[in-house]
């Protein structure tokens, strides 16, 4: 049943989310971070910047590879499968549960950037960690607005 598969999917997302808050909660005692901050970061302080930004992207990632998808199926859209991500996040956006596709992809946007080369340039590295610090609410607003939307349209469902 499509809604199982939903439920194991908001589940890791959660679990990403939880584990994401406390690297965060480790972070903010030294961010935001500058080139010379960031070269003198310690191993504690890498490892939570390392898990922040695992966490970020594995619950983007369950977020747009399967949610969405399974979203589209629950709703009984026509081959959600099959459809371009692109496609995905406009079907999503005329249905009114993503509230701007651009949004999506900037965030996408971000973490690849950083996710490739955050240590190789500390001024680079700075700006980017920076940028995900104080975008992270926008990715946790998304999850959090699909999952209200999903949580109405079984209520109404289930009436």
């Amino acid at each position: 049943m499509i809604e199982i598969q939903i439920d194991r999917v908001l589940s890791e997302c959660d679990k990403h989310l939880a584990r994401m808050r406390y690297a965060a909660a480790k972070m903010s005692g030294f961010m935001p971070l500058n080139a010379e901050s960031f070269q003198r970061l310690q191993e504690d302080e890498i490892a939570s910047i390392d898990q922040y930004l695992f966490r970020f992207a594995k619950l983007q990632d369950a977020i747009g590879e399967r949610l969405m998808v399974l979203f589209l199926e629950y709703l009984q859209e026509p081959n959600p499968k099959g459809k371009a991500f692109i496609d995905i996040l406009n079907r999503l956006e005329q249905l009114g549960w993503l509230e701007d596709r651009s949004t999506w992809m900037e965030l996408r946007k971000i973490r690849n950037s950083i996710a490739h080369q955050y240590e190789d340039e500390p001024e680079f590295a700075a700006e980017g960690l920076n940028t995900i610090f104080t975008k992270a609410p926008v990715l946790e607003g998304i999850y959090n607005h699909l999952k209200v939307l999903y949580g109405s349209e079984l209520s109404t469902r289930s009436k």
